[in-house]
């Protein structure tokens, strides 16, 4: 009974990782390479502005062949993520995935918190919804500070 008591408990602490409200995460691949070629990118940007930056290689996504970087978004950055969000109107009307998807390639995609809604934001959206979903995902990139993201973004 102690331990279930204590299961409980322990199970009801909310982990520090999880008590920072996610704002916004930004993901991106290398597309279909060689293991020796390929990499994937995650950030994750809290509400606070502490960003997560994880950089794997190969096709890996934990282990030694993946690298977390910490650093903190400017506020003006979180503002511009949530402005761009809002803006959009992907609230109100979600972008759907394209029905032509492509295959191969890299990709960016990514995700917003604003207000308790969730906005998703594929990496292959309908082409009518596509500029919306790149300013958000620009905004979010924009937001990620430049010594964090250096050699392991896109275009870096």
């Amino acid at each position: 009974m102690r331990r279930l008591v204590l299961a409980l408990a322990l199970s009801a602490a909310p982990l520090p990782a999880l008590a920072q409200e996610m704002l916004a995460e930004y993901r991106a691949h290398s597309g279909s390479l060689p293991p020796q070629y390929a990499w994937s990118v995650t950030a994750t940007i809290a509400a606070d502005g502490a960003v997560a930056l994880t950089h794997c290689t190969g096709y890996e996504t934990e282990g030694p062949a993946c690298t977390t970087r910490r650093g903190k978004a400017a506020a003006a950055g979180l503002q511009a993520i949530r402005e761009a969000a809002v803006a959009s109107g992907l609230i109100e009307t979600p972008a759907p995935e394209s029905d032509e998807i492509m295959v191969g390639g890299g990709s960016v995609r990514g995700r917003v918190r604003i207000d308790g809604a969730g906005i998703a934001l594929p990496a292959q959206p309908a082409p009518e919804d596509a500029a919306r979903v790149a300013v958000v995902l620009s905004a979010i990139r924009s937001a990620i500070p430049a010594g964090l993201a250096a050699g392991f973004l896109e275009g870096d």
